[in-house]
């Protein structure tokens, strides 16, 4: 209702009756008042998906520089300095001090590592590479979301002990 043809339309209204055209004024009114709160809406919601891209990603460089610090303490740990983790090295290092700070500065909870070590070190022929293990990490901290993956691995891991259960039953 603006510009010429918007003017002409509530004159017309009001020479009908001066009520339709306040019923005209009051809807335009409230359709661009509404329209601006949903512009307004939008926006606030771009801003803060945009927030939280970017502190995700800050949050994400942050961990990465502490995992190359943890794979350094890692290699110092690695026995055989062949560049990979087995799990006698990794529960000589999940025992030192420093390690469980490392973790709780990654928001890490050692107890799942350990529950999930087994699992993790079968999956991978019982060595960890820094790629896997710095992943394996990663995925396991209190603020990463659940997905269709952790599920599936979930699913493969019950799966695989369940078989290895009724395989040592007796028949």
């Amino acid at each position: 209702m603006s510009g010429t043809k918007g003017g002409q339309l509530m004159r017309e209204a009001y020479q009908a009756s001066p009520i339709y055209s306040f019923f005209m004024f009051c809807f335009a009114l409230i359709a661009n008042v509404t329209m601006m709160g949903v512009l307004g809406g939008l926006l606030v919601q771009t801003i803060k998906k945009v927030a939280d891209a970017e502190e995700e990603e800050k949050r994400i460089i942050g961990n990465l520089a502490i995992m190359d610090d943890f794979w350094t303490h890692v290699v110092e740990s690695d026995e055989d300095n062949d560049g990979y983790i087995v799990r006698e090295e990794f529960f000589n290092l999940i025992s030192q001090q420093e390690t469980l700070k490392i973790l709780k500065k990654m928001d890490v909870d050692p107890e799942t590592l350990i529950t999930l070590s087994d699992f993790m070190f079968e999956e991978n022929k019982g060595r960890l590479s820094q790629q896997t293990f710095n992943q394996w990490v990663l995925d396991l901290r209190a603020t990463q979301k659940g997905t269709l993956k952790d599920h599936y691995v979930t699913r493969k891991f019950m799966k695989a002990k369940l078989t290895e259960i009724f395989s040592a039953a007796p028949q």
